[in-house]
């Protein structure tokens, strides 16, 4: 393909290319409750990391505690409890007063507080009777009283003791989830809850965002009304700043009659006043900046920390499935499918926490926003609010067209996954068959669709961007109008005796109200704008987190029965009893199947190409269950057998013979990574490959290339049959054993397995006449059923057998090829 065909396909210079028929009709029917589904099914890999875990402690004669040996316990809350918990509070609450932490009867503010104290005092008792919902509500309770009580103790109450005091108060019922404790055999145990990495990180990032925000607003009072219009300050922030006397009269609905009664005349700050106050402006900054200090550099790399491990755990749950899915689902998936799935749609996990996590804070930036508008104005927090009602009617335009166009590209890209596999594990049959020049026009054909699909999405999120931004941006600047009127104006604000309340001087419209109200509807429409793009972003993670969960939700076709038993070994032999299988209802593979194999036995599987010889392995080694029928072994079915165990016990060298980039000794090990060097020196032996690795200079220790490429097919297929002994199991299935070896090789291995295989059961799977003869028994298969059975002598006795015309036709050919190289040499 050209350059400039290329071009003409891109979806910017002309009509793009739709991929295939399956990824170009792609349809999302699941809608906004179906996108929550999806993310609410990351919980489970999200709450080890909220609710964490036991860190169990021992008190030791010292008098110190330290970390029991066995520290990180499982949450198992028989034997703990929490009855500590309401004395502790109780007895805060108490001392509060009589330590002078607080003044219950000073006024409302500190009656509000020291009675939210009381309250989360009894929910606390509460706890220890709830169950259930009930608990769990209550819990809740307690969290939001304790958060809302502080912040209104941080920001209504001066000094600093009543707010040590409600935060003791919270302190003490914390204990209830990261604090336990039991007496076991007269000595006291404790426990504490750890590794809570996101409730740390959300306490960590709104204390800081609290912070800043405390300083941005006093900031902002001390320079746009005292620096630059020399009004004093509010009591409040002269309080706070350590200059009383740079302080005017309260104002509000209140500070009327107290200022009459003061008979305080508000007078304007001198010059020198008011430089003085750029040093504490100053150090408003300075405060900031240094606040911001720890956020810039430790939040980050921890978020990284928490988003990797939950990364980890689900790429790990996936492999798990994928593990135990059976070989049916397998054959029917290309390998770059699972491979994108696995690295790539698996990714958006943490993508989605991220975007949970900042539209969090992004959604309290929101509302603190238009609470603060509410307060100046209700306008103004209906304009902001109005924004939100915008951009949900335009998200119900464009949520399922991303929808659409994300899990369209997400397949797009799965295929071009795929093609890049293929080609890279194909090289070999593509350089021999001179293809290259095709497989680059099929390459670039998949990559064009994957590029095109992946152009819609962001065109589509371009345009979301462009629209969101529109709609804020009128509300921003009606709102910017409406407000310098206000404030020339010097309009009261709405929520007065609120404001005043907080120390601020917005009681009526100033160029200090006029500049926060500004900074609070841009914040709005930014965190607007700022989550419908998330929204936006959400649909494409949803998407990915569906073919996630698409694997996930696949129960696997092989699993334990309720009690099933380990493996213990065979001595009596296998059986099997009327066994049929289909992979497809329409299509049987094996019907009726019945026959005895005894220990210390060969048997060779033999029969045309696809006749069901390796599923009928497969099944005794319950990579597949049987449709009917039995597979006892000893006289047990193998399915009351635990899968694993059965599978530990079985040993299979394929006719695929996969190498991985390692040593030849960890090559033979892979699947008896415990054997000793004995074994596999012994498991060389009876693969006849000993002479081979005699010739390599490190042996054993030398490295092989990816996938064995320098190797023979004799020699893999000797190592591969290594790697099967080593495993020294009571059952070896070998797939071709011996396709690639020469007559004497040939003989030799199988001489060396039936003397290895005493008392062991080997199957062998082949074409091979010479093979074929050495075995104890011979079962012939056609079309799915058992023909004849028996030895190689009882078989060739058979008048018409199909075995006997199988070994005849056979000779045949073999003897019709030998003449043809004897004429050609002749030639």
């Amino acid at each position: 393909m050209n350059n400039e065909k290329r071009a003409r396909v891109l979806p910017f210079l002309g009509d793009a290319e739709q991929g295939n028929e399956e990824t170009s009709s792609v349809k999302d029917t699941g809608g906004f409750v179906g996108v929550l589904q999806i993310f609410a099914r990351t919980w489970p890999f999200l709450l080890p990391y909220i609710q964490g875990y036991w860190r169990e402690l021992s008190f030791k004669s010292s008098g110190k505690f330290s970390p029991a040996p066995d520290s990180d316990v499982a949450d198992d809350s028989i034997g703990w409890s929490f009855y500590h918990v309401p004395p502790l509070v109780t007895l805060t609450v108490v001392l509060g007063p009589l330590l002078g932490l607080i003044e219950p009867g000073l006024n409302w503010l500190h009656d509000f507080v020291f009675g939210a104290a009381i309250a989360m005092c009894a929910v606390s008792w509460l706890l220890l009777i709830a169950k259930g919902r009930a608990y769990v509500a209550l819990s809740i309770a307690l969290v939001i009283m304790g958060t809302l009580t502080f912040l209104f103790a941080v920001l209504a109450l001066d000094g600093v003791l009543d707010n040590l005091f409600i935060a003791l108060v919270i302190a003490s019922c914390v204990c209830i989830w990261v604090l336990q404790y039991r007496i076991e055999a007269g000595k006291l145990l404790l426990r504490v809850r750890v590794g809570s990495h996101l409730v740390y990180y959300f306490v960590l990032l709104w204390a800081s965002t609290l912070m800043l925000m405390l300083i941005a607003l006093f900031s902002t009072d001390v320079v746009s009304q005292s620096i630059l219009q020399a009004k004093p300050l509010t009591p409040f922030v002269a309080d706070l700043v350590g200059q009383p006397d740079l302080a005017g009269a309260p104002e509000g609905p209140e500070a009327t009659a107290a200022q009459a009664e003061a008979n305080i005349e508000l007078t304007p700050l001198s010059d020198e006043q008011r430089h003085s106050l750029k040093w504490v402006y100053a150090a408003f900054l300075l405060l900031g900046w240094v606040a911001q200090i720890p956020i810039a550099i430790f939040l980050p790399y921890y978020y990284i920390y928490i988003m990797q491990r939950v990364n980890q755990d689900l790429r790990l749950a996936l492999l798990t499935r994928w593990h135990r899915l059976s070989l049916r689902y397998h054959s029917d998936h290309r390998v770059g499918d699972s491979v994108y799935r696995l690295y790539q749609d698996s990714a958006m996990v943490t993508a989605v926490i991220g975007e949970i996590t900042q539209a969090l804070q992004v959604i309290i930036t929101y509302f603190t926003g238009v609470t603060l508008l509410l307060a100046l104005d209700p306008v103004l927090g209906l304009m902001a609010l109005s924004i939100v009602l915008l951009s949900m009617l335009w998200g119900l335009w464009f949520s399922p067209r991303m929808r659409d166009k994300s899990l369209l590209s997400r397949m797009a890209n799965s295929d071009f996954t795929s093609r890049v596999q293929e080609t890279f594990a194909s090289i070999r049959i593509i350089k021999a068959y001179g293809s290259e020049d095709r497989e680059q026009a099929r390459f670039e054909k998949d990559s064009i669709h994957a590029f095109n699909a992946s152009y819609r999405v962001r065109s589509l999120t371009v345009l979301v961007g462009i629209v969101t931004f529109t709609i804020a941006a009128a509300a921003l600047l009606y709102g910017q109008f409406l407000t310098a009127i206000w404030a020339q104006g010097e309009r009261e604000t709405f929520a007065t005796v609120l404001v005043a309340l907080v120390g601020l001087s917005f009681v009526r419209w100033n160029l200090s109200a006029y500049q926060s109200a500004q900074e609070q509807l841009g914040a709005s429409s930014v965190a607007v704008r700022d989550l419908v793009e998330r929204w936006a972003r959400a649909q494409d993670m949803a998407m990915g987190l569906n073919r996630v969960f698409d694997i996930l939700d696949i129960e696997p076709d092989v699993q334990n029965r309720p009690n099933a038993m380990p493996f213990g070994g065979m001595r009596r032999g296998i059986e099997f009893d009327n066994v049929s299988f289909a992979y497809e209802a329409s299509r049987p593979v094996l019907q009726d199947v019945s026959f005895d194999i005894k220990p210390g036995s060969v048997t060779a599987i033999v029969g045309p190409t696809g006749s069901g010889k390796s599923s009928l392995m497969s099944l005794l080694s319950r990579l597949f269950d049987p449709d009917s029928g039995q597979i006892r072994i000893d006289g047990i079915d193998i399915q009351d057998f635990e899968v694993d165990s059965l599978r530990q016990n079985i040993s299979v060298a394929l006719q695929e013979n996969v190498l991985f980039g390692m040593s030849l000794r960890e090559n033979i090990r892979y699947v008896a990574p415990m054997a000793s060097d004995e074994a596999v020196l012994d498991a060389v032996r009876v693969a006849c490959v000993e002479e081979y690795i005699a010739e390599l200079p490190q042996g054993l220790d030398t490295q092989l290339s990816d996938r064995g490429g320098k190797l023979s097919t004799g020699q893999r297929q000797r190592l591969s049959i290594a790697r099967a002994v080593v495993k020294n199991t009571p059952i070896l299935i070998l797939d071709e054993p011996t396709a690639a070896l020469d007559a004497r090789t040939e003989h030799q291995v199988l001489q060396r397995l039936a003397e290895w295989g005493e008392g062991r059961a080997i199957f062998l799977i082949t074409h091979r006449i010479s093979t074929i003869k050495q075995a104890d028994q011979i079962l012939y298969i056609d079309q799915g059923r058992l023909i004849e059975k028996g030895s190689h002598d009882d078989l060739m006795h058979l008048n018409g057998g199909r075995y006997r015309n199988f070994v005849d036709t056979e000779a045949r050919l073999s003897q019709r090829s030998m003449q043809g190289i004897a004429e050609e040499g002749r030639a």
